[in-house]
């Protein structure tokens, strides 16, 4: 093998290497969203333990907290399992762009056609994969919107303080 090829051989192989940083990217911040969907799940699972288990009997704040907090655990844990599944569809898309440099690499040494057709197959996959991941997460961030405005409408339809 002479350092011209050599050289060809790696540039060939730094496409999926960009790809493997754009996923790291997105998966930075899809895991950020994961870990405050899950805070705020356990933190409202702490809040309607302690409405539910409080010392004195439940007026009718404690009654509409409770409601809002049963209707709004549902929608939390479909969208922990949404970012769930796209982050392991992204982390499936960094696995399929690193296998990408492997073949890369055979397809280079072994000077194969079909490994090449394999190369190109694999890499689109990839693409796919991450798109796949990115639409995921693009779906959850739009009912993490509803989510917000059904508090907002909630809690702003609520009675003045002293007239619940």
């Amino acid at each position: 093998m002479t350092v011209q090829l050599t050289t060809n051989i790696i540039q060939l192989i730094v496409a999926p290497v960009v790809m493997i940083t754009s996923c790291s990217l997105i998966l930075s911040g899809l895991l950020t969203r994961y870990a405050a969907v899950n805070d705020r799940l356990r933190v409202m699972t702490r809040e309607r333990l302690d409405l539910v288990f409080a010392a004195t009997p439940a007026g009718a704040l404690q009654a509409e907290r409770l409601n809002e907090i049963d209707r709004q655990t549902p929608d939390l844990l479909t969208r922990h399992t949404a970012l769930h599944n796209s982050i392991f569809v992204v982390y499936g898309a960094i696995l399929l762009f690193i296998a990408n440099m492997f073949i890369i690499a055979l397809a280079a040494f072994f000077d194969s056609a079909a490994l090449a057709t394999a190369v190109l197959i694999e890499f689109l996959l990839a693409t796919l994969a991450l798109f796949g991941g990115v639409l995921i997460a693009a779906i959850e961030v739009r009912s993490s919107h509803r989510a917000v405005q059904y508090e907002t409408r909630r809690v702003s339809a609520l009675p003045p303080q002293g007239k619940v």
